[in-house]
């Protein structure tokens, strides 16, 4: 609880959904809006995004075709997962490279 006091501390071995770091975002957009400013790509920054040492994870705005997140959507690797079932994720993965 000192540490983040905006998320619930489990006990051991206890599994959590992602909240995909839903208090950054609330804290991130009023922010922004104190400024006054829209959202900055880049101004708010997952947990899970900040702490990938290869920078494979990316957070932001897929509505907004200035931020980084929409040009990998529109990618040609890009893909969503169970799609053909009519699931509307706002999760896109990419497909690995390979040199074969």
């Amino acid at each position: 609880m000192v540490l983040n006091p905006d998320v619930v501390v489990r006990s051991r071995g206890v599994m959590e959904k992602c909240s995909m770091c839903v208090q950054r975002i609330q804290a991130g957009k009023l922010e922004a809006k104190i400024d006054g400013i829209p959202v900055q790509d880049g101004a708010i920054e997952t947990a899970c995004s900040s702490s990938c040492p290869t920078d494979g994870i990316k957070f932001g705005d897929l509505n907004n075709r200035e931020h980084a997140v929409s040009d990998k959507k529109n990618d040609d690797r890009a893909y969503l997962l169970m799609e053909e079932i009519g699931t509307q994720p706002n999760i896109y993965y990419q497909t690995k490279v390979r040199n074969v």
